[in-house]
């Protein structure tokens, strides 16, 4: 049933399409006035379901950024991951080394990173609503609370990143220079408006396969709320337990007998996954690990359409924190590789005057950020890689929220309210799913630790080592940070210039 779901929303989002295609050509063949062009955009488009569909696909199709966006924000800032100088590869005037080392700077291009994609996220929901809110249907207002869920979604997000954002809601009446809101406004921007729709949204977990309903907004709230001490400076433990106790009870997710279902190809399958971003070689790329990460020569395991970039890779002391028996421990590809007939791959093109270069073997060890070797750190391959796919346009579905980790965050807010016995009854739940000894008590250092091993490479370390308060620490390749102020972004230069009723985030 949850995959046949997927298969309409892939055909909802071909009918998106096909439908702007069609209005927008009606629009320019016919001799329509101004008045006349506005009023069937606002007031007659949208009265249909497909039509509906139409309008409501580009909200969800805004996040094929995301990769190259939040989650390797989240990635490299972070003890996760890096990506390594290796030669002149990556070298990028060394702004991914200093992205590493939390050297940041307004005028580097990851600074840019997130606020992009997700600010044309808002924009898309904006104009959506609105043009939803003319027609007045009763399908059509539905879709606007999920779509205010989504809109927040966005929010948290930039609030997480960058602090102190402008927080743009209407889409005619829009100021054309917004300047900055606080990021306890946004947060209590967020906490508001998904609270005011939760109980209105639908319950139905397959025909709402990848799109908003009641068990998103409650992971929603469920993370926003676990970092409202860092967000708003007060704690607020006993809310994260009462959404993720709201999931939990709903009885619509439970652990996927095997943790690599919920990152396959075909994972829309997975009994975990509560919310997704929805991608396709076809209809919806952006899913563009394999080629970000993978070497060049791993073109020929996997029989791949075009070459990886060898770019992406995890941390030792990262991939170190893994126990050898633990199955997420094949979250990374390390040691020798070979062809897909099974020959070892060799490296002609890093040795020019051997043809037949070194054999590649992925080492967990990278001995310098701007001096790495080809083959050094081990790769992210937690997602399968489809052999014969195109690395750049996966078929696997993004997980946002997973059930796996709402039961890590409602640990983490029973253990900091004092109930160790509560948190380690869910924590052991997780180690028994990995084949790994269950804890016999817990701390805080073991909780993060188990939380990045669980949820390695969905894009929360940056976000979880914050609350933490380990992000300022030194790390491989990174000295303590001297200030906190690293602990958000700053906002990139070009926004500034765009918009001069923007202030910067102090520190930069």
């Amino acid at each position: 049933m949850i995959s046949k779901t997927k298969d309409m929303l892939l055909k909802e989002k071909y009918y998106t399409h096909l439908l702007v295609f069609i209005a927008f050509t009606l629009f320019v063949s016919c001799d329509l006035d101004e008045e006349v062009y506005t009023e069937v955009l606002s007031s007659e488009f949208g009265q249909t379901e497909e039509e509906v569909t139409a309008l409501v696909g580009a909200a969800y199709s805004s996040y094929g950024g995301w990769i190259g966006g939040p989650w390797v924000t989240s990635l490299v800032s972070s003890d996760e991951g890096v990506v390594p100088t290796r030669g002149t590869d990556w070298a990028e005037n060394g702004q991914w080394a200093r992205m590493h080392e939390h050297d940041f700077q307004p005028d580097d291009f990851y600074a840019n990173f997130s606020w992009g994609p997700l600010y044309t996220g808002i924009n898309n929901v904006n104009r959506i609503i609105y043009q939803l809110e003319q027609t007045g249907t009763d399908a059509a207002l539905q879709t606007v609370k999920e779509l205010k869920v989504l809109r927040a979604f966005n929010y948290y997000h930039l609030m997480d990143i960058y602090g102190n954002v402008p927080l743009v809601i209407s889409f005619v009446d829009a100021e054309e220079n917004p300047a900055n809101n606080t990021r306890a406004e946004i947060f209590s921007f967020i906490t508001t408006e998904v609270e005011s729709v939760i109980d209105d949204l639908p319950t139905d977990v397959t025909s709402t396969y990848g799109k908003i309903n009641k068990w998103v907004a409650h992971a929603l709230l469920a993370k926003v709320y676990l970092n409202a001490e860092v967000y708003v400076g007060s704690p607020e433990w006993e809310k994260v337990i009462e959404h993720t106790d709201a999931i939990i009870e709903s009885g619509n997710y439970n652990l996927a007998s095997s943790y690599f279902d919920n990152f396959s190809i075909d994972n829309e399958s997975s009994s975990e996954n509560i919310f997704v971003f929805v991608y396709d070689r076809v209809f919806s790329g952006g899913m563009s690990i394999a080629v970000r990460t993978l070497h060049y020569e791993s073109q020929k395991t996997y029989n791949f359409t075009q070459q990886p970039w060898n770019g992406y890779s995890s941390l030792e002391d990262f991939y170190n924190k893994f126990d050898d028996d633990d199955v997420r421990k094949q979250s990374f590809v390390v040691g020798p590789q070979f062809d897909s007939s099974g020959n070892p791959l060799e490296d002609a093109s890093a040795e020019p005057t051997d043809p037949n270069g070194p054999p590649i073997e992925f080492t967990p060890e990278i001995t310098g950020l701007r001096t790495a070797l080809r083959q050094e750190g081990t790769r992210i391959g937690k997602f399968e890689f489809e052999s014969g796919g195109d690395p750049a346009a996966m078929n696997n579905d993004f997980p946002v929220f997973r059930y796996g980790d709402i039961l890590l965050t409602k640990a983490e807010a029973e253990f900091r309210l004092g109930n160790e016995a509560d948190a380690l009854v869910l924590v052991n739940m997780i180690r028994e799913r990995a084949g790994v000894p269950t804890f016999a008590s817990l701390t805080l250092d073991v909780l993060l630790d188990e939380r990045g091993r669980e949820t390695a490479f969905e894009g929360y370390r940056r976000q979880d080592q914050i609350r933490f308060g380990t992000f300022n620490d030194a790390w491989e390749f990174k000295p303590a940070d001297p200030s906190d102020h690293v602990n958000l972004f700053p906002i990139s230069r070009s926004q500034l210039e765009a918009n001069p009723n923007l202030q910067q985030n102090p520190g930069y």
